[in-house]
Parts: C-alpha cells; sequence; structure tokens
C-alpha cells in the first residue's frame, strides 16, 4: 500500500466554505491544494473531484488509489500545502448530503431488551426479541438535512422532554449495486464514521396512531440529530469493523459501552437486505445499530447544557452540547 494511512473530512475554517481534506495525523491538508501540487510535479493520477468527498464517492476504487498516491507524494516531498491543525478547523459531517441514510433499529441484543422493558414494542402480538433467525433487518430512513458536524450544537426542540442518545458506527457507499449478496457487499463500502441517532422519544410514538405506532419522522428527523464524523476512515485502514468499540457519555458518565462485535445484523447484512428493495448509490450512508445504554431504559434523557461524546474506536470522538431551541 502506498504511504501511510490517512483519513478524509469536510471541513470549514472560520470565515470560509467547507472544503474536502486529507487528515495526516493532526494535520489537515486541503485536497484541492494537495491535489494541484501533485499534478504540478506530472504525476499521473487523477481525481474525479477535489472539492467534496460525496465526489470522491463516485468512483471510489479509482480516486482512493490516487489519494494513496498523493500522501505518498506529499510524504515522499515533505509537503503538507497550506496545512491547519485539526483543532483550528470546524469538522461539518464528512459527507454532507448524502442520497440516501439508512438506519437500522433494535440491532444489539441489549437494545432490544432495553426497549422491551421501557414499552418501545406493541402491547399485542408477537415481539420481536432479537431471534435472527425468524426476522430480516429492519431499517429506516433518516433526512439528510439532519446532519450535523462532530462538534456542532444540537437544539433540544421546543416542548421536547425525551431527547436521546443512540450510538452508532456508520458507514459510506463507495460504489451503486442492486441485489448486493452480503459476502460481497464490503466491495460497496468506502469508509466508515462515528455517528449519533440523537431520537425525539415524545414523538417516536404515536398515541392518536395506535395502529400505526412508530412515528420515524417526528422520532428522529429533527435538525442536527444526526451527528456524524469528524472523518471517513477509508475500508482499507479499518481492519475488522466487526470488532470496534462504541462508546458515549454524558456530562463525563459512561452511559453506553459496547462493540461492533455484538450486532444482530452485519453491516452486509443491512446492505443486502436494503439492495434488494432500492438502488444502493455511491454517497448513501449506513448507520449500523447502536448497543444497550440509552437513555430510554432507564427514563434519562438530554437536558440543555448536557454534553455527549461519541467514540467508535479508530474513527473519531465527537463532542454534542445540547442546547434549548430558540425562537
Amino acid at each position: 500500500m502506498n504511504g501511510s494511512a490517512f483519513k478524509l473530512g469536510t471541513f470549514a475554517k472560520p470565515t470560509g466554505g467547507p472544503f474536502a481534506a486529507l487528515v495526516l495525523g493532526d494535520s489537515v491538508v486541503d485536497l484541492s491544494k494537495a491535489y494541484a501540487a501533485y499534478r504540478a510535479a506530472r504525476r499521473a493520477g487523477e481525481l474525479s473531484a477535489t472539492d467534496s468527498i460525496l465526489g470522491l464517492l463516485e468512483g471510489w476504487d479509482a480516486n482512493f488509489a490516487v489519494l494513496q498516491e498523493i500522501v505518498a507524494f506529499l510524504e515522499q516531498e515533505g509537503l503538507k500545502p497550506d496545512a491547519a491543525n485539526l483543532a483550528s478547523l470546524r469538522a461539518l459531517p464528512p459527507v454532507i448530503r448524502p442520497g440516501k441514510m439508512l438506519y437500522a433499529a433494535q440491532n444489539f441484543q441489549e437494545h432490544v431488551d432495553e426497549m422491551i422493558r421501557a414499552g418501545m414494542t406493541p402491547a399485542g402480538g408477537p415481539k420481536f426479541t432479537g431471534e435472527k433467525s425468524t426476522s430480516r433487518p429492519y431499517l429506516f430512513l433518516k433526512a439528510s438535512s439532519c446532519l450535523a458536524g462532530a462538534n456542532d450544537e444540537i437544539a433540544i426542540p421546543l416542548g421536547m422532554k425525551k431527547i436521546d442518545w443512540e450510538a452508532e458506527i456508520a458507514l459510506a457507499i463507495g460504489m451503486k449495486g442492486k441485489r448486493i449478496k452480503a459476502e460481497r457487499a464490503l466491495e460497496h463500502v468506502a469508509g466508515f464514521m462515528t455517528t449519533n441517532d440523537v431520537s425525539c422519544r415524545d414523538l417516536q410514538i404515536r398515541l392518536d396512531r395506535p395502529g400505526l405506532r412508530s412515528d420515524w419522522l417526528g422520532g428522529k428527523s429533527h435538525d442536527n440529530f444526526a451527528p456524524m464524523g469528524p472523518f471517513l476512515v477509508p475500508r482499507a485502514f479499518v481492519p475488522n469493523h466487526m470488532n470496534l468499540f462504541i462508546r458515549l457519555t454524558v456530562n463525563g458518565e459512561v452511559k453506553q459501552e459496547g462493540s461492533t462485535s455484538q450486532f444482530i445484523f452485519t453491516p452486509e447484512e443491512q446492505i443486502e437486505y436494503a439492495s434488494h428493495i432500492l438502488t444502493i448509490e455511491a454517497g448513501d450512508v449506513f448507520s449500523c445499530g447502536t448497543c444497550g445504554g440509552v437513555g430510554q431504559g432507564t427514563n434519562t434523557f438530554l437536558e440543555p447544557g448536557d454534553v455527549m461524546e461519541t467514540e467508535v474506536e479508530s474513527l473519531g470522538k465527537m463532542r454534542n452540547r445540547l442546547v434549548a431551541e430558540t425562537g
């Protein structure tokens, strides 16, 4: 493999717009400037885009090979054109406005159990208890306009009292596909990210519509309810996505601590399921489910001033403060 491992991200300076970047340690290098230096040295590789991660995901395999060459070139030449320190920048969601965001519901046994205890499953009829052999993945759509940066504030919607956390690992698709087999699904994955499926439990169960029950729009798609990042870590640099810790704290107190080894349905199985319904496209995002320890399980919810820290091993940590919505 050419060059060192790297991360990708989308960042903004205090006085500028968003830019796609290579993250090398604590240094953030504007991708367009790195690519310009690489091409000025008469290197042959070509990227399909330099202004957005979404553009890179379209044609990911070819672009990833060139990104490796660019990193190797920068290291060989000792160059970091116009590099900025990571701490000086605002981290935006790595993939801005993906085409689809698909989220897995109740995909860890501990989370299934705690939601049953909390009464978040239908009172009558059979319940899903985590038995994989008699079920299929359960996915819902979350609006891409909900995305927020890794350190952005999250406003508690007016009148809502039950705002909850759900630490998760997300993946970005790098190759279009339909009816993808689980054993080939990773070929379609560009990389992985840390995310938090922030939820409004006040609205997630519709008491006025008991026959419909779940309201995924009201429960999940408020502004900034999908913080993600700060990095997209290419799949090649994640040796085993099925053995990463997931951790979330609120005001420093550990609330969630699990592992991706505990998935009921793997990310590959989720991709297989979804792609038998609709075409999976480059830039789509899957958020693969949360472990036990959400607030609903103990009837404990977020308040203005609370700080959530969400981390997935090797993918980066987010720090989001809750504030009261104004106006």
